[in-house]
Parts: C-alpha cells; sequence; structure tokens
C-alpha cells in the first residue's frame, strides 16, 4: 500500500495479483515522497530500499529468501483496502487510486499454490485435506469469503480505480508513472512462486468448479478482462 500524498494518488494492493512489481515501480519513480508519503511492506521490511534488495534476491533463490520475511501482523497493512483507508481519513473518497487486478483462476491457483508453500515453510509438512488438490481447496475458502486471500479484488478498491492487469502491468505502469513526470527504470519482472502451476491446477479442477470460481468472482474477471484489453 502507498499513499502519495505529495503526488496524490493511492496505489491498493489485492493479494496474489502481481502487486509487489506495481509498488516497486512506484518506489522508484521519484513521485513518492518519502518524508511525507505514507507505505507499507511485507514482513520486516520499513525500509524500501532494503525490500528491494529482497526483491532481487528473489530471482536467484525462492525459498531461501522467504526464511528472511517474518510473516507477522505487519503483512496485514500491506494490503488495506480503499475503504478502510477513508474510513481512518488517511484519504479522501475521490482520490486517485490505481491497482493490479488478475484473472480469477490465476490467482486462485496462485493463492493455492502459495499455501501449500507458506505451510511447508512453518514446518507442516501434513498439509491437511483442503491443500490436497485443487478442488478440496477451492471448496474450503469459498466458504470464508472474508479471508484475505478469498476476498474479491473488487472488494479493495472503489469504482475510479485504474486497474492494471497482471499480464501487461509494465505497460500500463509506464503510462502512468510517465503521464505524471515520474521515471521507468526499465521492466520489472514478477516475482514467481516455482511451485505455481496454473495449467496442471486448472487441468485437475472440475468444471463445475471451474465455473463457480467465475461465477464466485465474476465482477473480477469482467474488470480483469476490461484491462486485459487495452493491451491484447
Amino acid at each position: 500500500m502507498i499513499v502519495s500524498y505529495s503526488n496524490n494518488f493511492v496505489v491498493i494492493r489485492p493479494p496474489k495479483t502481481g502487486s509487489t512489481s506495481l509498488v516497486f515501480y512506484f518506489l522508484n519513480s521519484g513521485l513518492v515522497d518519502f518524508t511525507k508519503d505514507v507505505y507499507a511492506l511485507e514482513g520486516d521490511y520499513d525500509k524500501w530500499k532494503s525490500f528491494t534488495m529482497v526483491n532481487e534476491d528473489y530471482k536467484k533463490n525462492y525459498f531461501s529468501v522467504l526464511k528472511k520475511i517474518k510473516w507477522d501482523v505487519k503483512q496485514r497493512n500491506v494490503h488495506r483496502t480503499f475503504e478502510d483507508l477513508r474510513i481512518k481519513s488517511a484519504i479522501q473518497e475521490d482520490m486517485p487510486c490505481v491497482a493490479t487486478v488478475r484473472n480469477p483462476l490465476e490467482r486462485t491457483s496462485s493463492t493455492f499454490n502459495y499455501v501449500k508453500l507458506i505451510r511447508t515453510r512453518a514446518g507442516q509438512y501434513c498439509l491437511g485435506e483442503e491443500l490436497a488438490n485443487p478442488n478440496n481447496f477451492w471448496d474450503s475458502i469459498k466458504e470464508e469469503p472474508d479471508k484475505i486471500l478469498a476476498s474479491p479484488q473488487c472488494s479493495y478498491f472503489p469504482e475510479h480505480a485504474e486497474l492494471f492487469n497482471t499480464e501487461n502491468l509494465h505497460e500500463h505502469v509506464s503510462k502512468y508513472i510517465l503521464e505524471r513526470g515520474g521515471r521507468v527504470d526499465g521492466r520489472i519482472e514478477m516475482r514467481k512462486n516455482p511451485e505455481n502451476k496454473s495449467d496442471a491446477f486448472l487441468a485437475e479442477l472440475t468444471p463445475d468448479r471451474k465455473q463457480d470460481i467465475l461465477d464466485t468472482y465474476a465482477k473480477d474477471f469482467e474488470l480483469w478482462e476490461k484491462a486485459y484489453a487495452v493491451y491484447n
């Protein structure tokens, strides 16, 4: 999450949408005044430059970097919703907003593999029936819509938000930053969980559950399609 009072915009981060890369673009853009503006980063990283260095390590060894991050309560601040910020009087209701948006099927696959990875990292090698396969996983999380990784993406940002689809993040965010006089040093590659094989996830998902995901996240899918169409 970033609130740039200096340049009048807020960056909202729905989880599992590539939003960490979005944050790096803005932190390196010159559009964030680190003496006035507000931002939150994962775990123990309270300084953006140290977190940027960690992101470089991700490309080399995803698993070793996971061991360096403390997944504590600070994590929750990263994914604060626009409405929460408004209620707390941190922003005005018409403040310009940007966010990432992802195909709900891809996002569900990413979430499934992320949860498995985090559980394994914590030493929970018996992962439980809900992580036995994609179908069990969907059946378990759809009953808990308030959980951070199951909440619809559209619940995080307002209707007026400008959305960048995950596949074309570089094109979207570069245009936004450059139009506001910021800089883009180059393409930032998305961090990827090497265990996330979306094709395998979708192949194992039954047709009725696949449709259930699309129905449950119908608004998210509509917004993703609209953002995707800009560059495809």
